[in-house]
């Protein structure tokens, strides 16, 4: 759709993407869905005939936020797993809570999602939608071993180099928390076994205890105590329903027949997205540690996704992430679910580490079990925090990732004359409670509020849980 309106934003304090000092007191002019020019500001009546002027005084102006580590947000199968799908409505709620959220471009790293079913989800919301891909010959494996419920014909047979030929931008999520013990493992199939055998529904907190008792962080038979699976399930309030031999059966029955594939995928993915020159992006946790720093030696474009990730201790998780640094990957950190529901990590010293040690690149969402908090929000907590400045965390969500994954937000990312007017007007002094949205010179929200009619979305193919 082409935009010709020419829309002022008037009076705004202005974040531009490029980690350069905010500007206070400026005008922004968008014209035929780009930035034209952006100006001290001027008396509103210098503007003559425009179309529209938003008042944007006491409000701060930054890009919009370009997303790169997201699920749920096209049709197709959820998660490298290849789980049965989110409904159509439910993809369309979920990038509803992104736009709402700030968010104006969102890298789906479901995996198994075609090119035909994300483009008809990016037609039916204005939330710019790509792809990325997980279909090699180990994931796809290990996705159909872990679960592959809502694996079709079609997506398995779109293997990751169709994918990067009809416009995917980046291979990934490589390896997940479905397929190599993560945070899926636990808040998905632990407990989905653990109750279909007991009729307990345990949290994912106590499944997280059960898996680590088991098998540890790492994952590994090793790892296992007696004692402390004793404990997991009395923490769990299981003592009675499941025995010690039990518990290890299910958790090993869920984490292990998947596990050793998904790592074989790892390299196997990078070594096609080298081939293929694009990023991959990878799952990076405890269990995985060792073949991320392996895949870091080589001279492929990694991205470490979730950096943050709650396997992690904090030396080892900020030890790592310099050592990858270092070695000139891109690492990721996600909000997780670390302000908010914390149903697996438990508060933002992870996230403040990272931060504070100077080493993180991008900044994403991931899925948290349709938990995760604002990008927004964790920039502002971080910067009151003063683990992070504004301009710099602002970079980390806009042009640092539109820069990591060329492709993903083509002249986004930066708000300067001549790039496309996607732009969030929020509160400065609480940055997630965002005004207004503008997706390619349209505002598509205003007072917090999605303003364009979402339109009836599709008949729902392969409904299922919502998780």
């Amino acid at each position: 759709m082409t935009i010709t309106r020419t829309i002022v934003l008037h009076g705004c304090d202005l974040v531009d993407g490029t980690g350069t000092k905010p500007r206070h007191g400026v005008d922004i002019v968008v014209a035929g869905g780009d930035v034209r020019e952006v100006v001290p500001s001027r008396p509103a009546d210098v503007y003559g005939t425009v179309d529209e002027i938003v008042d944007a005084a006491g409000m701060l102006a930054i890009p919009g936020l370009i997303n790169n580590h997201t699920h749920g947000t096209a049709y197709g199968p959820l998660f490298p797993s290849g789980h049965v799908g989110l409904p159509h409505e439910q993809v369309l709620a979920n990038l509803d809570r992104h736009l709402l959220e700030g968010t104006t471009t969102v890298l789906c790293v479901d995996g198994f999602v075609t090119a035909e079913a994300l483009a008809r989800t990016d037609e039916a919301h204005p939330v710019n939608v790509r792809l990325a891909s997980c279909n090699t010959p180990a994931c796809l494996a290990a996705a159909t071993v872990a679960d592959g419920g809502g694996l079709t014909e079609a997506n398995r047979v779109f293997t990751a180099r169709h994918a990067v030929r009809d416009g995917a931008v980046a291979l990934g999520e490589i390896g997940s928390g479905h397929t190599l013990g993560g945070g899926g493992a636990s808040y998905m199939y632990i407990p989905a076994e653990v109750e279909r055998r007991t009729g307990v529904r345990i949290t994912p907190r106590q499944a997280n205890g059960l898996k680590i008792a088991v098998l540890g962080r790492h994952i590994s038979e090793k790892a296992f105590g007696r004692d402390r699976v004793d404990e997991a399930l009395a923490s769990a309030g299981l003592t009675g329903s499941l025995s010690i031999e039990d518990t290890c059966e299910i958790v090993r029955g869920v984490v292990l027949p998947a596990f050793d594939i998904a790592l074989r995928g790892l390299a196997e993915a990078a070594a096609q997205a080298r081939e293929a020159g694009v990023p991959v992006l990878v799952h990076n946790a405890a269990a995985s540690i060792a073949q991320v720093a392996s895949i870091a030696a080589t001279d492929v474009t990694l991205i470490a996704g979730h950096s943050n990730h709650s396997s992690f201790e904090l030396r080892e998780a900020v030890g790592h992430a310099v050592r990858l640094k270092e070695m000139g990957v891109i690492v990721d950190v996600s909000t997780l679910d670390t302000f908010g529901a914390r149903r697996l990590t438990t508060g933002p010293e992870l996230l403040y580490a990272m931060f504070s040690a100077g080493v993180v690149d991008t900044i994403s969402t991931d899925y948290a079990g349709g938990h995760h908090d604002p990008i927004l929000l964790a920039i502002g907590r971080s910067v009151k925090a003063g683990v992070v400045r504004l301009p710099a965390a602002v970079a980390m969500a806009t042009a640092n990732v539109a820069d990591a994954i060329p492709g993903l937000a083509p002249r986004r990312g930066r708000v300067v004359p001549g790039t496309v007017a996607d732009l969030v007007l929020t509160d400065p002094a609480e940055l997630h409670h965002v005004d207004m949205v503008m997706v390619s010179g349209e505002i598509v929200v205003r007072a917090g509020r999605r303003v364009v009619a979402r339109p009836a979305p599709e008949a729902a193919e392969g409904a299922g849980d919502r998780w």
